[in-house]
């Protein structure tokens, strides 16, 4: 199944990364985009490999232990929504997650 990153997807994951290399360095903002990348080729062949997040359509794929991606699945693909670091909060995470 195909994947879509929407604009929200898009933004959090450049705020992401440019956090990751801000706070660390460039090698460890590359680690992380491919371990997104491979962790993204894990949900296209299963697409139901994440768990659903609370009471919604949205699924929770873990990246890295920091690092959560979540996404929907829609009838022809696979929409990747958002980027979250784990440790902000969540009642952001619940205002974020509002179905596209």
């Amino acid at each position: 199944m195909r994947t879509v990153w929407t604009p929200l997807g898009l933004k959090s994951l450049d705020k992401t990364t440019n956090f990751i290399e801000e706070q660390w360095s460039q090698e460890v903002a590359d680690n992380f985009l491919d371990r997104l990348d491979e962790r993204i080729g894990h949900l296209k062949t299963n697409p139901r490999i994440g768990p659903t997040y609370e009471q919604t359509e949205f699924r929770q794929l873990l990246i890295h232990p920091l690092v959560t991606l979540y996404y929907e699945l829609k009838s022809d693909h696979i929409s990747l929504t958002l980027v979250w670091a784990n440790k902000q909060d969540p009642d952001e995470l619940r205002k974020q997650l509002k179905p596209m």
